[in-house]
């Protein structure tokens, strides 16, 4: 079906540009051009089942949307998400893109694994309470200078408002809350390729011990600074909104007194106070994800 969309619009054109030939001494349109815009107009809401009357705006970045829109087109927003979690109404800078990594404690390990494997290369993994309040943990570093380029915004100028990680929990059969903390990380990681539930050793990237294949971290599971600091809760079988408002200032802070942008990522693991629960654990999506709807992704304000 969109196949044909894209053919019969490249002929809508195609006649366009063909009429503009014989009437650019005119400088007005033709009637065939006139009525070859209103059959574009009527075959799109035809082809995606938008009915005229129907359209409206998308909660998060005011994209005009239809009524049977189950995702925004441009800011990925899932639309029958809860209403908690609408809460950034606009994006300045949003990234998609960038690299991430699971590790976990050797207390976290199961037995038919490698007790210090990474998961640069997984689709999914953990994060909660295995062995230790925050021996599950996530690395991630969206390009957000990439993204500021893309959007024309200069971070020696730009002073950030409201920032929010978005992820995506796998569901289970009980709702599960992970009550998690964000920090800065203060060395950069590399992700390797390993999976955690693959036999084969592949040591190429960060591990609970090593941030790259051949540089250890100074303190084991992560450099990161720990007087900078984000709360969040993150639901099984939700799209999760993480307020990280003062990391993101952190780094921008940071990058403005350096004169260079500088920001290694993010580190994300259950909160170490919430010390109630020996055994939890909720399932997100990393940016490996087949599905690009539900990889991770960062909006600053």
């Amino acid at each position: 079906m969109n196949r044909l969309f894209e053919i019969y619009f490249v002929s809508c054109l195609g006649k366009t540009a063909g009429h503009r030939s014989l009437q650019s001494s005119q400088g007005l349109l033709s009637n065939q051009q006139i009525k070859n815009i209103i059959l574009f107009i009527i075959a799109f809401f035809v082809l995606f089942n938008i009915p005229l009357w129907a359209l409206s705006y998308c909660p998060r970045c005011n994209f005009r949307i239809g009524a049977s829109f189950s995702k925004c087109p441009k800011c990925l927003l899932n639309l029958d998400t809860d209403k908690s979690q609408l809460k950034p109404v606009k994006s300045t800078i949003t990234v998609r893109n960038g690299y991430d990594a699971f590790i976990r404690h050797p207390h976290a390990n199961n037995r038919a694994y490698k007790a210090n494997k990474n998961a640069g290369g997984d689709k999914t993994g953990e994060i909660g309470v295995w062995g230790g309040p925050c021996n599950l943990r996530y690395l991630v570093d969206f390009n957000i200078e990439s993204a500021m380029d893309d959007s024309d915004i200069d971070y020696t100028t730009f002073s950030p408002k409201k920032a929010y990680i978005f992820v995506t929990a796998l569901p289970k059969k009980t709702e599960i809350e992970i009550p998690v903390v964000v920090f800065p990380l203060t060395r950069f990681f590399t992700p390797g390729t390993d999976k955690f539930r693959v036999r084969e050793n592949k040591p190429n990237g960060c591990t609970w011990y090593n941030a790259t294949t051949a540089m250890p971290w100074k303190s084991e599971g992560g450099d990161f600074d720990k007087n900078c600091i984000s709360h969040g809760i993150i639901k099984s079988g939700k799209r999760n909104a993480i307020d990280v408002t003062e990391v993101v200032k952190y780094f921008f802070e940071k990058s403005k007194k350096e004169n260079k942008w500088n920001s290694p990522g993010f580190i994300i693991m259950s909160d170490p106070a919430n010390r109630e629960v020996t055994s939890c654990f909720v399932t997100i999506y990393s940016l490996e994800a087949s599905n690009y709807l539900v990889r991770p992704e960062l909006f600053i304000q």
